[in-house]
């Protein structure tokens, strides 16, 4: 635990900024919550008693360090920005998780324990927008969307970042120490981590956190792809995504990863999914063996497979 608790502040340190206070202490509690006050962490004595291998722990005890950042250094303007702790909190945790402990699938697999509650209350649950609120329709649905569907928001916009070409995070994780060096010590609304994002991708993001800030639909994506040989041994690669269980305007980036017969080789495209159906050809320099629709857990969706008609 205290490892944990000196690593995830040297991990915080580095990608988003100086946090507030020099000193930090961490204090056990006979329940089975934790909560961050400045400069002092509270922590489960369950937590104490035995580390399982499901990197649960490790988010843990990140997760109330990363308050001191967001919660604390950064301080939600209202009710309805409280994602801004408490989601990028939960994301927090589970990013140091996943580098600390060096393994992706433990990271995707967390991910994808939060998709299937999140996607089960799809058709009730508000958005992250109402906070707290969102406990006078279900008791469960405040650590839901507040806490995990906002650290998906984080890892949607991670991916959304990303280089493909260098499967390098350097522009998000400058976004996120710009967001928190203007408003350390400060207030900070849902609209002011926006305007931050949209500087550092130079276009309006509106569109993104209306779908997923404001918004509810968690889309289906079904997708169907074949290939026939082209010219100078290229090939020619068609794709079709059908879109369900989401507005008719709902548009999302998203990549696509296309494996080869040599194993070591594949390559990476971002396909922009709106409407109903969206259909697009690519040129392979070899013949597609599979294909991944939304690789890296990318995008807070469901995936299904169609034969090509």
């Amino acid at each position: 635990m205290a490892a944990d608790i000196a690593n995830s502040l040297a991990f915080f340190t580095r990608v988003y900024g100086p946090p507030l206070f020099d000193r930090y202490y961490a204090a056990e509690i006979p329940f089975d919550y934790g909560e961050a006050f400045p400069g002092l962490m509270y922590l489960s004595v369950w937590t104490f008693q035995a580390v399982g291998d499901s990197g649960y722990e490790e988010i843990f005890w990140s997760h109330e360090m990363a308050h001191q950042w967001w919660g604390i250094g950064v301080e939600p303007a209202g009710y309805r920005d409280a994602w801004l702790a408490e989601g990028f909190a939960e994301f927090s945790g589970l990013w140091y998780m996943q580098l600390i402990l060096r393994d992706n699938q433990k990271f995707f697999k967390h991910l994808d324990h939060w998709r299937r509650e999140i996607q089960a209350r799809r058709n009730d649950a508000p958005p992250i927008g109402i906070g707290w609120r969102a406990e006078q329709l279900n008791a469960r649905d405040y650590t839901l969307t507040t806490y995990h569907k906002g650290a998906w928001v984080l890892q949607m916009l991670r991916n959304l970042m990303l280089n493909v070409r260098t499967m390098d995070e350097d522009t998000f994780i400058a976004t996120m120490r710009d967001f928190y060096r203007r408003y350390r010590g400060r207030r900070a609304s849902t609209r002011d981590f926006q305007k931050v994002v949209e500087q550092h991708l130079g276009v309006d993001m509106s569109w993104f956190f209306d779908e997923w800030v404001q918004g509810t639909a968690i889309p289906t994506y079904v997708l169907a792809w074949n290939t026939e040989p082209a010219q100078n041994g290229h090939y020619t690669l068609r794709v079709r995504i059908r879109q369900e269980d989401a507005p008719e305007h709902f548009t999302m980036p998203v990549p696509l990863k296309i494996g080869f017969a040599d194993t070591t080789l594949h390559a990476l495209a971002r396909l922009s999914v709106t409407g109903s159906v969206t259909e697009t050809t690519l040129d392979l320099p070899a013949e597609p063996k599979r294909l991944e629709f939304n690789p890296f857990q990318s995008v807070l969706a469901q995936i299904k497979d169609e034969p090509w008609e």
